[in-house]
């Protein structure tokens, strides 16, 4: 079974160290091979108990001291060998009031179980312990910060992949290779955000009057030169089946707001490149007439393009051919 990283919260309340026993219980009885654990209790002020296997020494210390605890802790080997080398698998952690930046409940982490029995421990959880009810909607407005998009994509790759001979390994090979290529282009300025979009890649940058010209030359760079590596990718001979011809690319610049949550940026010059890209021939980079810094000895041309929802839009177009 595959195992993967699992990190979870549960907003349970009212949860005394013999309620947290039962659940580390519930654990051990669905992961079977977790023999062993150790409890350590927190307080406020220092350690109540620290890594002890046996529960009733746990019970024992904590008497009387109920109201000091910060949390209780829980930490699962296979073996003791793995404790006493400080290795943790798995932890589960049950706070009964938030502090700091801890809220109160259950938390489990792991990076060693498999999401199937996960599963059928979790969902003991759901069944015997209830929940705090919180309908309040969690909201972030976002940080206004001033960016510069660049998106890129691969002309024709829909109509690519519909090709009978093409399958879904081969497909792989072609994108990782074309991500591959994207952000050795990005790295002599790396962007605060690279974000894979299928056929295509948005990097943004967070500028300021201080490296705005720097990002602009690079971003244009890169979406420029990206036409001559495509080639050498299209070329090699790991693609017999041949690949899509083309790269477009558009750039964009303005404010827009960074959102924590997903570490995901949003907003209109986003929005512009996307559309700018979508719009833009494979022999053209477009750029947003709002874009500043511009290197002066790079050859453009006024032009006017399409794009949805907006009509006529005015930029800047470079042509990625061989001088």
């Amino acid at each position: 079974m595959a195992q993967t990283k699992i990190q979870r919260h549960y907003p349970i309340a009212g949860l005394e160290f013999r309620d947290f026993w039962d659940i580390c219980s519930r654990f051990q009885t669905v992961h079977s091979e977790y023999k062993y654990v150790y409890f350590t209790v927190d307080g406020f002020e220092s350690f109540i108990v620290l890594d002890e296997p046996e529960v009733s020494k746990v019970l024992q210390r904590l008497k009387g001291k109920e109201e000091r605890v910060r949390k209780y802790s829980a930490r699962f080997y296979t073996s003791r060998t793995q404790h006493s080398e400080g290795y943790g698998v798995s932890e589960l952690q049950y706070r009964p009031v938030s502090y700091d930046r801890y809220r109160q409940g259950l938390s489990f982490y792991s990076d060693s179980v498999a999401k199937a029995n996960y599963y059928q421990f979790e969902e003991e959880v759901y069944t015997n312990y209830p929940f705090i009810e919180d309908n309040e909607p969690e909201v972030e407005f976002g940080k206004p910060c001033e960016v510069l998009a660049l998106v890129i994509d691969i002309r024709g790759f829909s109509i690519f992949c519909e090709k009978p001979e093409i399958e879904s390994p081969y497909i792989c090979g072609l994108m990782s290779a074309f991500y591959h290529m994207v952000n050795r282009a990005l790295q002599r300025f790396p962007p605060e955000m690279t974000k894979f979009l299928g056929d295509g890649v948005l990097a943004i940058w967070e500028t300021s009057p201080a490296d705005r010209e720097i990002a602009v030359r690079e971003a244009l760079n890169a979406a420029l030169n990206l036409r001559h590596t495509w080639s050498i990718v299209k070329d090699s001979p790991h693609f017999t089946h041949g690949a899509p011809q083309d790269i477009g690319a558009g750039i964009c610049f303005g404010l827009a707001s960074h959102l924590e949550v997903g570490n995901d940026y949003i907003g209109r010059p986003i929005n512009i490149a996307s559309r700018l890209c979508s719009a833009c021939p494979g022999d053209r980079v477009y750029v947003d007439r709002a874009v500043p810094n511009l290197p002066l000895e790079i050859k453009k041309q006024e032009y006017v393009t399409h794009i949805k929802p907006y009509g006529r839009h005015n930029v800047w177009a470079y042509s990625t051919k061989p001088q």
